[in-house]
């Protein structure tokens, strides 16, 4: 019976961590896609205007770890407003997302 307690118990905190989790298409699109675009593209007003690289299809971001693209993205003076508000786990969900629209075409 003390188990069962136990178990309901923690139930609710690791039910908590698993929706806290990043959602890196989520964080992108509310920060990055006005630049760099919904579909990674770099096709906005925005991202003309500055001259932004687009991430789709992009071949050396493809192959980058996650840690590394998450470090791009760290060291893109560009960056500095957006990073003020994430998280270093809301920039690692990022990282792989951006991955991911790197390897699309």
């Amino acid at each position: 019976m003390r188990y069962a307690i136990f178990v309901m118990a923690a139930l609710p905190l690791s039910v908590a961590s698993i929706s806290l989790a990043a959602d890196g298409a989520a964080i992108f699109k509310q920060n990055c896609a006005s630049c760099h675009g919904a579909t990674g593209h770099a096709d906005t007003p925005a991202g003309k205007s500055l001259k932004v690289p687009a991430l789709a299809g992009d071949a050396k971001v493809a192959g980058m770890s996650d840690a590394d693209v998450a470090a791009a993205i760290k060291g893109n003076a560009k960056h500095a407003a957006v990073l003020k508000k994430l998280k270093d786990d809301d920039i690692a969900a990022v990282a792989a997302y951006v991955k991911g629209l790197a390897a699309a075409k």
